[in-house]
C-alpha cells in the first residue's frame, strides 16, 4: 500500500522544526516497524503492517470516523488495548493505534520525548489514516497523556477540523504530581527491570512537561480546555492513584456551546476500586467509551 507524504511541520515554541522534520522523514526501513532507535522515534507510529489495524479497509457509512487510540505515559500500541480493540471492532469501528514519544537513550519506551514533539507524531499520524480511509475526521481515544496530547492536537497544531470526538480515559488533563508520575512508574510493566526512576526524570521532557505546575501545562490550559466544534468525554476514577487530584481530569467548556461530558466511574459503578492503570481495561469504562463514540 502506498501511502502519503508526511504533512509540513509548521514552526512551534521551543521545537526545532528541522530537527523534527529529519525524524519524521528518515528513511523508508525507519518507516517498517523493524527501526533502531536514532533519534526521537516514529517508526512503530507508522506501522502500517500492524495485522489487527484497519489500513486499507474501505469507508463504512454507519462507522464514518476511524478511532486513532493514544497510549500514556510508558504505555504503548498494544498492551494498553488489548481489551478496548475487541472491543472497538465488534461494534464495528476502524481501528489504528501509534506508538509515539520513544527517546534515542530509553527504546522501546514509549511517551517519554517533549509533549510537543509526541504531538507532531499524532498529527501526522492522523493525517495519514485520514488519508488511508477517506474519511473527514477521527476520533481519538487517549489514556493519561494520551489523553493530553488530543487536547494539545486539538488548540496548537490545527487538529479541530479533523476531529468529531474525544474520549478521555483518565486523561492527565491539567497535568500530575511528582508523586503520581512516581507511581506510575512503580506499576508500570518491566519498565523498572529497564531503567531507574530517577533516571527516567532525569532525561524524559516528558516527566517534566506532565507536572501540573510546568510551564507546557499552562500553555495548553491557558486559553480553556475545550475548542469549538468536537464532543470531549472524559471518564475517571477517584481510585487514581496517579492524577491528583482524580477532580483535575474533567474538563471545563471554554465556551457555553463546547459540548463536553465527564463521567465518573464511581457514579457509575459505585463498588469499582478501578486505579489508574487499569482503566483501559475496566469493562465499564469500555462500555461508556463505546457510548460517547456512539454520540
Amino acid at each position: 500500500m502506498s501511502l502519503p507524504p508526511l504533512p509540513p511541520l509548521p514552526p512551534l515554541p521551543g521545537v526545532n522544526a528541522d530537527d523534527a522534520r529529519t525524524e519524521l522523514t528518515r528513511s523508508p526501513e525507519r518507516l517498517s516497524g523493524n527501526a533502531t532507535a536514532a533519534g526521537h522515534g516514529v517508526a512503530a507510529a507508522f506501522d502500517t503492517a500492524a495485522a489487527t489495524d484497519d489500513w486499507g479497509r474501505p469507508p463504512d457509512a454507519q462507522r464514518p470516523c476511524p478511532v486513532v487510540l493514544v497510549h500514556g505515559t510508558l504505555g504503548d500500541r498494544q498492551y494498553v488495548w488489548r481489551e478496548a480493540v475487541p472491543a472497538l471492532k465488534a461494534a464495528g469501528h476502524r481501528v489504528f493505534r501509534l506508538n509515539y514519544g520513544e527517546l534515542p537513550t530509553l527504546p522501546r519506551l514509549y511517551g517519554l520525548a517533549d509533549i510537543r514533539l509526541s504531538t507532531r507524531e499524532l498529527a501526522a499520524f492522523v493525517d495519514r489514516v485520514l488519508a488511508d480511509t477517506g474519511a473527514a475526521q477521527v476520533d481519538l481515544v487517549g489514556h493519561s497523556q494520551g489523553g493530553m496530547i488530543p487536547l494539545y492536537y486539538l488548540k496548537s497544531l490545527g487538529g479541530a477540523g479533523k476531529v468529531r470526538r474525544v474520549v478521555g480515559i483518565a486523561p492527565s488533563s491539567h497535568g500530575v504530581t511528582v508523586e503520581g508520575l512516581t507511581a506510575l512508574v512503580r506499576q508500570a510493566v518491566g519498565v523498572r527491570d529497564i531503567v531507574e526512576e530517577e533516571l527516567l526524570f532525569r532525561v524524559s521532557p516528558a516527566f517534566v512537561q506532565l507536572l501540573h505546575d510546568s510551564e507546557f501545562v499552562r500553555e495548553l490550559t491557558s486559553s480553556g480546555d475545550t475548542v469549538a466544534g468536537v464532543r470531549y468525554t472524559v471518564i475517571w476514577s477517584t481510585r487514581d492513584e496517579v492524577v491528583q487530584p482524580p477532580t483535575s481530569q474533567r474538563l471545563t467548556p471554554s465556551e457555553p456551546d463546547h459540548e463536553v461530558t465527564n463521567l465518573c466511574l464511581q457514579e457509575l459503578s459505585p463498588d469499582s476500586r478501578t486505579t489508574h492503570m487499569a482503566m483501559p481495561y475496566d469493562p465499564v469504562v469500555l462500555r461508556e467509551m463505546l457510548r460517547a463514540l456512539d454520540g
